[in-house]
């Protein structure tokens, strides 16, 4: 795996009423990433559902995101389960797709030491046909990656880089320093309003779920950061910081966390006449409709 590099958007999986994927809506969401000229594409991560979803249904979504990129940026794949044979079961059937890269977590629901934690990812890179990203995010699996395995995991080229949406930028900035003259790696945020400042801090891309409906406001943001365009850049980011404003929206209608993330870009998605459905998985609550309204409406006007 080339190092990756610039913006590799999280993408959603449009499910059909039935639950099913929506086949049809994700490749319409796959190529209009693409045209807006990101560089990656990560599907089957939080914001694809992929905890969600059975076997079948993550085939269908490779085989129809592969297929849609056919080669033209690189893909990465979460493979996420509680235990690690659970993860190497996926990880063995995603060697039947194009996949540049699996996005795997620290184990969950077992509390493990940084030792076990460790091992996981060892055994994991041992069993796959393609490099292993670890995935920091606190939020879900219940603890934070600890930073001296992860820079260990880095150093020792176990995993080809770290997908970081802890939040925790200072540990963020002391992995990029650890792991900063490993060749051929790669430290990735997960931050949307925070974005330019991981940059800042030395990232080498941005992972960012709100992207599904505004890439090229991240890719502004990367090429104008990249060609040292401040203003440019800080302008993208406080449109971005806009926008994710929407994620609340359902929370403040009794919908959890992820309900609330997932139909609040869904419904902006749908309203795009991007995908057909707002449908999130069970046991996540439909999105309400006046939450809907309002997140298009704080969608137009950030983006426009």
């Amino acid at each position: 795996m080339t190092s990756l590099r610039g913006v590799i958007p999280p993408i959603c999986t449009p499910l059909d009423e039935s639950g099913d994927v929506d086949s049809a809506g994700l490749e319409r969401l796959v190529t209009s990433m693409l045209s807006a000229g990101v560089h990656g594409i990560f599907a089957l991560g939080s914001t694809g559902e992929g905890i969600y979803l059975d076997d079948g249904r993550r085939k269908r979504v490779l085989d129809v995101v592969v297929g849609t990129v056919a080669g033209a940026v690189p893909v990465l794949a979460g493979a996420v389960d509680a235990t690690t044979d659970r993860v190497i079961d996926q990880v063995k059937w995603m060697r039947k797709f194009r996949v540049d890269a699996v996005v795997v977590t620290a184990p969950f629901y077992a509390v493990v030491s940084p030792s076990e934690t460790a091992t996981h990812f060892e055994v994991v890179a041992g069993s796959s046909p393609v490099p292993v990203v670890a995935y920091d995010i606190p939020v879900n699996v219940g603890r934070k990656l600890p930073r001296d395995v992860i820079i260990d995991l880095i150093s020792r080229r176990v995993v080809a880089g770290l997908k970081d949406s802890s939040g925790d930028l200072d540990g963020f900035r002391v992995v990029l320093e650890a792991v900063e003259s490993t060749a051929d790696i790669s430290v990735l945020t997960g931050s949307d309003v925070g974005a330019l400042e991981s940059l800042r801090a030395g990232a080498h891309g941005i992972v960012p779920g709100i992207a599904n409906i505004c890439p090229d406001l991240f890719v502004t943001l990367w090429e104008a950061f990249a060609a040292g365009e401040d203003a440019a850049a800080q302008c993208a980011q406080a449109k971005i910081a806009a926008l994710t404003t929407i994620y609340g929206l359902g929370m403040d209608q009794c919908r959890g966390l992820h309900a609330s993330q997932l139909g609040a870009l869904k419904s902006v998605l749908v309203h795009d006449g991007v995908i057909g459905s707002a449908r999130v998985s069970r046991p996540l609550s439909a999105y309400p409709v006046g939450a809907a309204e309002e997140a298009c409406r704080i969608a137009e006007a950030a983006r426009g």
